[in-house]
């Protein structure tokens, strides 16, 4: 995605978030390479004359290239913590709940997956406490 000026600099992030991001987008990746090894072992099994296989495992592959892709993505810009970032974590965990419908019994674990990057994506977040360590911002002893 383009940037768009000074707003898509400021830090969105704690570092703190961007841990447990970068976890959850590890595990969406991981979703994808096990959609793609699925994809290819039904290809491998599809017989000539299956048109109903053929397309599962094309509707896989696609899913499986579109999830590695963009998660690769939102990996790549998550280490900036910036409005960037949020926009690629929240395409991926969007992405996450289609692609579900065609997992079957792995579908409820990416459901779990991409409803926890969304969660992860938009609950506010406060990136100043990561100005100086120790006491957080508003505590009193």
């Amino acid at each position: 995605m383009a940037r768009t000026g000074a707003a898509d600099d400021a830090v969105v992030y704690s570092q703190d978030r961007e841990r447990r991001l970068r976890m959850a987008l590890y595990v969406a990746l991981g979703i994808g390479a096990v959609v793609a090894a699925f994809a290819a072992w039904v290809l491998v099994g599809v017989l000539p004359d299956d048109s109903g296989a053929l397309t599962y495992a094309v509707s896989l592959t696609v899913a499986a290239v579109v999830v590695l892709g963009v998660t690769g993505f939102a990996l790549r810009a998550l280490p900036a913590r910036t409005a960037e970032a949020k926009r690629w974590c929240v395409v991926v965990g969007v992405l996450l709940l289609p692609v579900s419908v065609l997992l079957g019994q792995l579908g409820f674990v990416t459901i779990v997956v991409g409803l926890s990057v969304l969660f992860l994506a938009l609950i506010a977040d406060d990136p100043s406490l990561d100005t100086k360590p120790g006491v957080p911002k508003g505590y009193r002893r």
